[in-house]
């Protein structure tokens, strides 16, 4: 009895130290992990898919034969989108997106959680929030690499050695004194 106790006062105590934000942030990654199986799989219909256009020119681009997976997320008006491919051609990107609908009802729960709690609108706060509490908490990592060598460019300089001895350029004595 005493064991269930303590343990239920340590998860109690969990929580106050993590808080709701802890247990968004895991659910929201769990929420992430199973949309990208999903998107992975390809168990989507061209049904739910929406599709942008965006004018991209770069020189001597060439047009590709097919789509592309690509991984990313945004929000927008309080609705969350998962990356899903895309496409340059001609000069045109055009990119696939599909609507996350677990990460827009975890967001929209969180919030009506965080308005029970401090007794406070939420409303556009909870993503500035959310992105404090990742800046300030959780570590960044930031590398730079090169993908491709295509654009590297090695050069090679011809040098020539030479010796200069101490002597040449220390003085011997102080200059002359002109009068």
């Amino acid at each position: 009895m005493k064991r269930l106790f303590s343990l239920l006062f340590l998860l109690l105590f969990l929580f106050n130290l993590v808080g709701y934000y802890g247990i968004y942030l895991g659910l929201r990654v769990s929420a992430k992990h199973e949309m990208l199986s999903r998107l992975d799989a390809e168990a989507y219909s061209d049904n739910e898919t929406l599709t942008i256009k965006l004018p991209f020119t770069l020189p001597y681009q060439n047009d590709w034969d097919s789509f592309k997976r690509i991984d990313g997320d945004f929000e927008k008006d309080g609705k969350f989108y998962s990356l899903v491919k895309h496409k340059i051609e001609r000069d045109t990107l055009i990119v696939v997106y599909i609507q996350d609908h677990q990460g827009t009802s975890l967001f929209e729960t969180f919030s009506r959680f965080v308005e029970a709690t401090t007794d406070t609108p939420l409303s556009e706060k909870a993503g500035k929030i959310i992105k404090h509490f990742a800046k300030d908490y959780l570590a960044t990592h930031n590398t730079l690499e090169h993908e491709s060598t295509g654009w590297q460019l090695e050069t090679l300089f011809l040098t020539k050695s030479f010796q200069v001895s101490s002597s040449a350029i220390l003085p011997q004595s102080p200059p002359p004194w002109v009068v």
